[in-house]
């Protein structure tokens, strides 16, 4: 009975240790993390609640903006300008943020330059006649505050100046029933539509063409109020990295991008950040990673 006991111990110890061995490597690979600016850690929330990539997929979300070196676990995002992350050889845009001005559909007014916004804005035009439309005082109002289009607003257009006292709503679709009911209001959010309430064409300049924020034009960028949303890793970003970096280019991860406020990006712009992908990629990534 003893040499029994002892040879099913052995077995079973064996067994055990031996499951150590088969433990799939990618189970100790460390979690994905997306660390960048703070106005897109809704962004990174969104993907981390949506993202199927199986169940080594562990997603962590940091702002305090983009790492200053790049690990092989990481993602960096921020929206602005591209720029060479220490260690990231892969820099893609995931989408573009807008901001899309708004008025009562009964306002007269149809288009404006960037700096008759800015003056807006900044309280030193107070009265719709200095623009052709009724001898009426403007109504401030702005909305997204989640997905950083204050901030944006506020660094892009107001050059870092204080705005004027307006009225601040939560998401586009408040800012635009607001709006509704204001014949004198004005103000800016996301692309979205209201039958009662109008989009403004932005001019850059006295002698420019304006510009409808349609989203064909938000997406080709021809609209003058957009900038990218960018992410970038590593050449030897690990297999869990790379497929991530695949997915957000995916339809089904442009739908995240849209569902946050942001809007998708063109065909040729997904291709061009997938080859990107593709040519860096230091191994292959597994057929899951949907385009």
């Amino acid at each position: 009975m003893k040499d029994i006991r002892s040879t099913r111990y052995s077995c079973v110890s064996m067994l055990v240790f031996g499951t150590l061995f088969l433990i799939p490597p990618a189970i100790a690979q460390p979690a994905v993390q997306i660390k960048g600016s703070d106005t897109l850690i809704y962004l990174g929330q969104r993907v981390a609640s949506i993202y199927q990539g199986g169940p080594n997929s562990l997603l962590q979300i940091q702002g305090g903006g983009p790492p200053q070196t790049i690990s092989p676990n990481q993602i960096a995002q921020w929206e602005g300008k591209s720029r060479g992350e220490s260690g990231a050889d892969v820099i893609f845009p995931i989408g573009v943020q807008t901001i899309v001005i708004y008025v009562n559909r009964a306002n007269p007014v149809r288009e404006l330059t960037l700096a008759q916004v800015r003056k807006i804005f900044l309280g030193q035009i107070t009265n719709w006649k200095e623009f052709g439309g009724t001898d009426s005082r403007i109504l401030l109002y702005a909305g997204e505050s989640s997905t950083g289009t204050l901030v944006y607003f506020q660094e892009g257009l107001l050059r870092d100046e204080e705005p004027y006292p307006f009225v601040g709503k939560s998401n586009t679709k408040d800012l635009l029933d607001e709006i509704a009911q204001h014949p004198d209001a004005i103000g800016y959010g996301s692309l979205a539509s209201n039958p009662d309430v109008r989009p403004i064409s932005i001019k850059v300049g006295p002698a420019s063409l304006a510009i409808e924020p349609t989203r064909d034009n938000i997406r080709s960028r021809q609209y003058p109020i957009t900038r990218y949303i960018y992410w970038a890793v590593s050449s030897k970003a690990n297999a869990s990295a790379m497929t991530l970096c695949h997915w957000v280019l995916s339809a089904s991860g442009q739908l995240v991008i849209e569902s946050v406020g942001f809007e998708p990006l063109l065909p040729s712009d997904r291709a061009a950040g997938l080859s990107k992908l593709d040519g860096a990629a230091a191994r292959v990534l597994p057929v899951s990673a949907n385009r």
